[in-house]
Order: C-alpha cells, then structure tokens, then sequence
C-alpha cells in the first residue's frame, strides 16, 4: 500500500481542493499538520509497510515540502529520489539551496521523465507506449520503431 501525504486543508486550502481528485486508486491520503511529512509517524508506518527503501519524493515547495521528508528518510537508511521538476518554490534561488541542501545529504535530485522511465526500465514492456506517451515525449515515435524492428526479429 502506497501513502499520499498533503498539509492540512488550514495550512495548504490552496492546493489541496486541486489534488483532492487526482489521487490514485488505492492509495490513502494522510492529512497531517507537520511541516516535515516524515516527522508525522503515519507517514514512515506507510512508507515501512510497503517493505521498499527507494523512494520517490515531491513536494509543493522544492526547499520544504521535498526537502525535509526527503533528508529525514536518508537518514533513516532510504534511498531518496527527488524529483524536482514536480515541486516547486516561491523563488530560484529557494529551490537551487533546497536542491543543494538535498544533494549534500544523499538524496538524488531527478526529473519527471527520469523517474518514469526509470521505473518502466525496458522500452519493450507493453505499457512503454501509454508511459511515453503520457510523459509527451516527442520521441515515442522512435520507441514505437524500435519496438516494433524488435518485435519482428
């Protein structure tokens, strides 16, 4: 079981009537009123369950939000995956000392696209397509070819 994490609606009433509708089936939202997700023991109990020590981390503020929970689990023995192009910060220079600040700790700063295709790992699985695809990626097209030129061998 998989755990998405969002700030209380008093603290984020923002953004949280945005994401309400685009969680995943099966994944139970955890509200909570920690600035750091990984302070809130729901959160690491969710993350613990599911037995994997990589993680994958966004947040709505790159030096906060990702940050925080994605250092505190280096430091409880996870591997931290930052993807920083699906966070974001009030300023550039917020995000550049929050990417920095990550960076020093052991997290592994990434991209969107990195960490799907990264997670898909062979361009010949039957959802190669759907990933690429959804990611916009003007070289699906190439993907397609060359799964078919394989296909045919």
């Amino acid at each position: 079981m998989s755990a998405g994490v969002s700030a209380t609606w008093q603290f984020c009433s923002l953004s949280i009537p945005k994401r309400k509708g685009i969680a995943l089936p099966g994944v139970k939202r955890i509200e909570r009123t920690t600035v750091n997700a990984w302070d809130e023991r729901r959160v690491v109990d969710a993350v613990k369950a599911t037995g994997r020590k990589k993680l994958i981390v966004t947040g709505i503020s790159t030096d906060v939000c990702l940050a925080f929970p994605a250092i505190s689990a280096i430091a409880d023995g996870y591997s931290s995956y930052a993807v920083v192009d699906a966070s974001g910060g009030f300023t550039k220079t917020q995000v550049e000392m929050g990417v920095l600040r990550m960076q020093q700790a052991g997290v592994i700063p990434v991209g969107y696209s990195n960490a799907a295709i990264e997670i898909l790992a062979d361009n010949a699985a039957p959802e190669a397509d759907a990933v690429y695809a959804a990611l916009g990626m003007p070289f699906a097209g190439l993907v397609f070819g060359l799964k078919q030129y394989f296909s045919a061998r």
